[in-house]
C-alpha cells in the first residue's frame, strides 16, 4: 500500500511538471492586453474579447502595415477564443476590424523545458541561487531550493519592470530544483528573475550577451 501511495505520488509531480501554462489576453478598449506575451512552445493562450474584437494570425509586413490578410495561422472569432502554439517563433496578430487603429499584438514562443527536480532530499531553507552561466547566451539555468510543497512562480523581467517570461507558475513539493531559460527571443541587456514560493521573494540579476 505504501509503495502504490509513492507511485501515485510521483505520477502526480511529474503530471504537475509537465503541464503547460495558460496565459489570458483581453482587450482595454482598442488595445490587447498584453499586447506583448512571451510563452514557452506547448503554452496555452486564452483570448477573452468584447464582441467587437477578433484575433487574427498575420505575417510580420502585414502586421508592420496594419493590414488584415491571413497567413494560413489561427483566426479566432469576435468575442475570442482558445490556441495552443507547439512551434518556437514570433507570433503576429490583428483585430480584423480595428487593424488600421493599431490594435494588434505578438506572442513570442520560446522552447518548452521542464522543471528538473535534481534531489529530493527537503533542505532546511528557501535558497535561490545565481544562474549558471552569467552572463549566458542564449540559454542559461536557474536553481533553487524548497524546504517544503510550496506553489512557486519564477519569472524573468526586463530591466523596466516588464514580465518576458514566466518559467514556472505551479505547485512544487519540497527539494532541489533546476529550470533552463533561452533568451534567444530576446535583446542583449541586463534582466531580473523573481522567485516567489510562498512568503518567499527573491530576486537576482542575469546578463544576456549576445
Amino acid at each position: 500500500m505504501k509503495k502504490m501511495i509513492i507511485i501515485i505520488f510521483t505520477l502526480v509531480v511529474f503530471t504537475t511538471i509537465s503541464f503547460g501554462t495558460t496565459y489570458t489576453i483581453v482587450n482595454s478598449g482598442f488595445t490587447f492586453s498584453p499586447s506583448n506575451l512571451t510563452i514557452n512552445m506547448g503554452d496555452t493562450v486564452n483570448f477573452i474579447l468584447s464582441s467587437i474584437h477578433t484575433a487574427r494570425e498575420v505575417n510580420q509586413a502585414t502586421w508592420d502595415a496594419n493590414g488584415t490578410t491571413s497567413n494560413g495561422g489561427f483566426d479566432l472569432p469576435n468575442s475570442g477564443g482558445t490556441i495552443v502554439l507547439n512551434q518556437t517563433g514570433t507570433y503576429y496578430y490583428v483585430c480584423v476590424p480595428h487593424a488600421s487603429l493599431g490594435m494588434k499584438g505578438t506572442i513570442t514562443v520560446n522552447t518548452a523545458t521542464e522543471v528538473k527536480q535534481v534531489d529530493k532530499t527537503a533542505p532546511n531553507n528557501f535558497v535561490l541561487m545565481q544562474n549558471y552561466p552569467n552572463p549566458f547566451n542564449p540559454t542559461t539555468t536557474i536553481s533553487f531550493s524548497l524546504p517544503a510543497k510550496s506553489f512557486v512562480s519564477l519569472a524573468v523581467f526586463n530591466a523596466q519592470g516588464k514580465e518576458v517570461s514566466m518559467l514556472i507558475n505551479e505547485e512544487l513539493s519540497a527539494g532541489y530544483y533546476s529550470k533552463k531559460w533561452n533568451g534567444m527571443n530576446l535583446s542583449s541587456g541586463v534582466y531580473y528573475y523573481r522567485l516567489e514560493a510562498g512568503q518567499f521573494i527573491e530576486t537576482k540579476k542575469l546578463i544576456l550577451l549576445k
